[in-house]
């Protein structure tokens, strides 16, 4: 009896040593069964998304941090991941309790937004660019911010870089350029408008491709102007054969995108039957 009392004791003690001195992520922590951890969605894809349940299960006070960058896993594989986009630090006493906020964006444009109380696992850290780009928006407290969710559906899901275009100028500048640099993609001429969460659908599809189509004539001619996809096969037609003066001069067009399939597509300028000019547009 007395052995077996001994040896709880020394369990005791090298569990206290082990949370002792260490700042553990809730991963690790975890992992070694130090805490116990119920993590749900609140409903939202974007800002304060996540409650995160945090008990620590030793008998010594713990050190955790949570991570941005983390990608914490849906249970629902219907439903989106989250990646963890602000970074936090907190100190749990002996066997205590608490609930945390934590904020996050989606990071699966085809799966639907996560629903009131889903439930994820605590994951893993998000490949290098995603992590990159969670502690850009960590550094400028984009938190809540709908243009840096559309930033982090560019590296999650591959969509264009002309996405990020919902917000405040500088925003979008801002998250263009870095994700341009973190993935090395050119920044395009256009923005490209993806589908809003709503009660049917998911909000991966692009709708609408807005741009400027610059173009200059030497000699008075007519012009055609019209969006072809890959093959060849003209999808939309902006105008036929208008009469144009010499001169420069710039379209403003809206491509319907949202029946046709994701891929490259052409928009041209055409006279005489050649074409002068063409543009690529990606989505």
């Amino acid at each position: 009896m007395k052995i077996i009392n001994l040896m709880v004791l020394a369990s005791a003690i090298s569990a206290d040593a082990l949370v002792a001195g260490n700042v553990w992520t809730v991963e690790e922590a975890a992992k070694k069964g130090l805490v116990k951890l119920e993590i749900k969605g609140k409903g939202g894809y974007t800002g304060d998304v996540i409650e995160m349940k945090i008990r620590n299960v030793t008998n010594a006070p713990i050190s955790l941090k949570v991570e941005a960058g983390r990608r914490l896993d849906s249970k629902d594989d219907s439903q989106q991941d989250i990646l963890v986009t602000q970074q936090q630090s907190f100190v749990l006493a002996a066997n205590q309790q608490r609930s945390y906020n934590v904020f996050g964006m989606c990071c699966q444009a085809h799966n639907s937004a996560p629903s009131l109380n889903s439930v994820y696992d605590v994951g893993k850290m998000a490949d290098s660019n995603l992590v990159k780009l969670a502690a850009f928006i960590d550094k400028n407290k984009y938190y809540s911010n709908y243009t840096a969710q559309q930033a982090v559906w560019v590296i999650s899901d591959n969509n264009s870089i002309a996405s990020i275009e919902d917000g405040n100028k500088e925003d979008v500048q801002n998250l263009r350029k870095y994700v341009s640099l973190v993935t090395g993609r050119p920044i395009p001429a256009y923005d490209v408008v993806y589908r809003q969460q709503d009660e049917s659908s998911v909000i991966g599809r692009a709708v609408k491709v807005e741009g400027v189509f610059a173009y200059s004539l030497n000699i008075d001619n007519k012009v055609t102007i019209a969006i072809f996809n890959s093959e060849g096969k003209q999808v939309q037609l902006l105008f036929e054969r208008q009469p144009h003066s010499r001169g420069d001069y710039k379209l403003f067009y809206t491509f319907n995108t949202a029946n046709l399939p994701a891929g490259t597509y052409y928009a041209k300028m055409i006279t005489d039957g050649a074409v002068v000019k063409e543009e690529k547009i990606e989505f």
